[in-house]
């Protein structure tokens, strides 16, 4: 059995850490004030459905208690508490406090937490507290109604967009934008043009919670002389999605006015990737060349998310200051530590698979002294050389064999084209099945024609 000591003076941290909700309901009748207020705040963060009753006696407010400050706290945290846990036993004494406890912040932990239960018949007295003389209150209960997304909401968080206090007309925005109702899109574009910067950027979020049918407005905001505005409502038409966003984005891109600040470039950026819309390839391969690097990384990133998608095909130039070559974009080119083998990749799924290797301090051995070596090694596999020639490429002597590698279902063909400059050798390997090298024939000529050793 407890001592009286630890019965009446419990370690509420002690409790807390293990979890003991029994010894914290205990503790939440206790006649120390602080010990209840600890007890309460300890019941926010491991309180479950056995405490709900115990907290609702907590969260009662009776008029003298307004000479007990600290009675305060245990009702705020009682309030939280039974928000988190979510039961809805707690609804009617939760709406009892919004409208009898005398504490502003009582009162507003009481609507937030009506709004994470989520339960209808809280709409009513949430709506009343839109009228509460704290904006805390306002605040927390345009929110609620959001979460709770009932429709009866609507007319009174249109009125609270003007309400007076600018924290209770950003979250009449996003409740609103939670709503999804299209009529709320004129009053929402009025707002963009709200004093606070928050409750602008909130309205734009709630018209990109509509959707499509804000594209339009949302485009007028889109042509605002205030870049904050610009640059918000490009991300908001990125998340949209549509493909009418693309032309006024790709226009705004190429212009250098309105659009010169690097914040906004890189959010219509951004935008034109996730609409992943091909007419955009060209604009954003321009802008790999910006000035500022964060555009250009945008651009990149950008590329790579259309690209993931299968759409819009592009050439892509590779330059590691040791040597050069173009590839189409559908192929995946990964650099390596490797002093050997220093690019490998291919195509997706590996139905083609490529590698540039390379060969250092090989002065004395030209292509085709090289190529003989391979070809022993073809015919050491059982391959067989298909095709072979050697030829002049950028003022590099290089050399080109093909040969075909069976297995017992199927065969791989295999490309191999060599290149000389100085006293390096780097050789192309290619692999795959013979008909993947008709398919993908204008490729591998790109890399052939434009791989380049660099001067040595």
């Amino acid at each position: 059995m407890d001592s009286l000591e630890e019965r009446y003076k419990p370690d509420i941290d002690d409790l807390e850490e293990k979890k003991d909700i029994k010894g914290l309901i205990q503790a939440l009748e206790n006649e120390d004030f602080l010990i209840r207020k600890d007890a309460a705040r300890s019941l926010v963060k491991v309180g479950d459905e056995s405490a709900v009753d115990p907290l609702i006696h907590a969260l009662k407010y009776e008029s003298w208690e307004d000479d007990y400050t600290v009675l305060i706290a245990v009702r705020e945290s009682a309030a939280d508490a039974l928000g988190r846990i979510g039961d809805k036993r707690a609804v009617d004494p939760l709406i009892q406090t919004l409208y009898e406890d005398s504490d502003e912040e009582v009162r507003w932990i009481a609507a937030s937490s009506l709004g994470k239960i989520g339960d209808y018949s809280a709409v009513e007295p949430l709506i009343e507290s839109l009228s509460d003389p704290s904006w805390g209150v306002r605040r927390n209960a345009s929110n609620a109604l959001g979460d709770i997304g009932d429709k009866r909401a609507f007319d009174p968080l249109i009125k609270a967009l003007n309400d007076k206090d600018w924290h209770v007309r950003k979250y009449a925005a996003v409740a609103l934008g939670k709503l999804g109702d299209e009529r709320a899109i004129n009053p929402l574009v009025n707002t963009l043009n709200d004093e606070d910067s928050d409750v602008r950027w909130k309205s734009l979020i709630a018209l990109g919670k509509i959707g499509e049918p804000s594209v339009k407005p949302l485009l007028s905001a889109f042509e605002s002389d205030d870049w904050h505005m610009r640059g918000r409502a490009a991300e908001v038409l990125g998340k949209i999605g549509d493909e009418r966003a693309v032309k006024p984005l790709i226009r705004a891109l190429n212009s250098r006015d309105k659009t010169q600040n690097k914040y906004v470039r890189g959010r219509i950026i951004e935008a034109l990737g996730r609409i992943g819309d091909e007419r955009a390839v060209d604009p954003l391969i321009k802008a790999l060349d910006d000035q500022y690097i964060y555009v250009r990384l945008k651009a990149t990133e950008a590329l790579d998310l259309i690209k993931s998608k299968g759409k819009g095909s592009w050439t892509v130039h590779f330059d590691n200051n040791e040597f050069t070559f173009d590839y189409p974009n559908s192929w995946e080119i990964i650099e390596t530590t490797d002093e050997k083998k220093v690019i490998t990749g291919g195509i997706d799924n590996n139905s083609m698979l490529f590698s540039i290797n390379r060969l250092d301090d090989v002065e004395d051995i030209d292509p085709e002294e090289f190529a003989g070596i391979l070809k022993n090694v073809f015919l050491m596999q059982k391959s067989k050389i298909i095709s072979e020639i050697g030829f002049k490429a950028r003022k590099m002597d290089a050399y080109m064999i093909i040969g075909e590698n069976p297995h017992d279902v199927s065969v791989t063909k295999i490309m191999i084209v060599v290149f000389k400059r100085k006293d390096l050798i780097f050789y192309l390997w290619f692999a795959s099945a013979p008909d993947n090298f008709e398919f993908f024939d204008e490729d591998i000529d790109m890399i052939v024609k434009s791989f380049q050793i660099k001067k040595v």
